[in-house]
């Protein structure tokens, strides 16, 4: 096993590997998205000088106001409300942070991944996007969710298929979260109606805890946050494999310099399932934010993975509160290959499967 070098380069301030660097398991670092949001979740991982440089700057680079909030969501008290415009910059703030921390010791990803708005953290540390646009662009996402109307969720245990062909009136797909399990959002009387039917059929249906924005027939007319957030960015072909949740697939170097990627985003679902299906064999999976929501979900669909979450909360959703995010990555390298499940997962506090994002 053989770490790359903790010399890195970086590409419009993205870390990435250097070219000399070789290991024999590839990193896969996973973004979770907006559900992942909670206020306190920057508080243990703050203690780390590189995170706390990370933090620190970005948050200079957010206007007072916005940055006032989005200080709150990263260090206020477990449990408080997380302001919609607040939540998406602030887990870039947090996620972007990490990756410095673990590109910094060495642990620079091979592929990256992100459910969301964690797309946008995961092209920044491709190389797509620079650390300044990818924050306007999270902000931008912000503005529009605080934009949109609340709405009902659930989850459902039917593949998307299925859910797609019995979606009631005004329902819509909003995820593909695994290949049997997928989120939907509507009004409450209908979601309430079709989730007793789903009972009589023996089918599991989930409510999180935390709602979402809705997606309306008039999404395509909100999107001046988003469109303005672009202006003057010009993205760059990927240095590493990016995985999109929005089309499912590796992004081509022609789509990754598209701008217009970042403006279909909110039209359609978040294909996490399809993305996660282009993980291969030796692939070592790291959720780089808050929660253990998508190595959850990514246990339910192909357990063989071995996966850590660096930010686990307990049973009751509280964060830790002394990380180590460098120990948990090296401690998943230094696992046998031929023993996915690291015996000391329970005790990270990585949720079991059946928890969204």
């Amino acid at each position: 096993m053989t770490e790359t070098s903790p010399t890195t380069t970086t590409v419009g301030g993205a870390p990435t590997a250097a070219p000399s660097s070789y290991r024999p398991d590839r990193l896969v670092f996973l973004f979770p998205g907006r559900a992942a949001a909670a206020t306190g979740m920057g508080r243990g991982a703050y203690a780390a000088p590189v995170v706390r440089a990370g933090i620190d700057t970005t948050l200079a680079a957010l206007d007072g106001a916005l940055a006032g909030r989005v200080h709150a969501v990263l260090f206020g008290p477990p449990g408080g409300p997380v302001p919609p415009d607040a939540a998406d910059p602030a887990l870039f703030v947090l996620e972007h942070a990490l990756t410095r921390l673990l590109t910094d010791a060495g642990l620079a990803p091979d592929t990256v991944l992100g459910y969301g708005v964690g797309e946008v953290t995961a092209a920044c540390a491709a190389g797509v996007l620079d650390p300044a646009d990818a924050l306007r662009l999270a902000v931008g996402y912000g503005r529009l969710a605080a934009d949109l109307p609340p709405t009902a969720t659930m989850s459902v245990g039917l593949p998307p298929a299925e859910v797609t062909r019995q979606l009631p009136p005004g329902v819509r797909l909003v995820a593909v979260d695994t290949p049997e399990s997928c989120v939907v959002a509507g009004p409450e009387p209908e979601l309430r109606r079709w989730e007793r039917d789903l009972a009589q059929l023996y089918v599991t249906c989930h409510r999180p805890p935390t709602p979402v924005a809705g997606h309306p027939d008039d999404v395509p007319s909100r999107l001046a946050p988003v469109a303005g957030a672009l202006v003057g960015v010009a993205p760059r072909t990927p240095r590493i494999r990016w995985l999109s949740s929005v089309s499912g697939r590796p992004v081509s170097a022609d789509e990754a310099v598209d701008r217009e990627h970042w403006l279909r985003q909110p039209l359609h679902p978040v294909r996490f399932a399809d993305a996660a299906g282009q993980l291969r064999a030796g692939d070592r999976l790291v959720e780089v934010g808050p929660g253990g929501t998508l190595t959850g979900l990514l246990r339910q669909s192909n357990p063989d993975l071995p996966a850590r979450a660096v930010l686990p909360t307990d049973a009751e959703g509280r964060p830790p509160s002394h990380p180590d995010p460098v120990r948990a990555v090296r401690a998943l390298l230094a696992a046998r290959r031929d023993s996915p499940h690291l015996p000391d997962q329970t005790e990270a506090g990585v949720p079991r499967p059946g928890r969204r994002r």
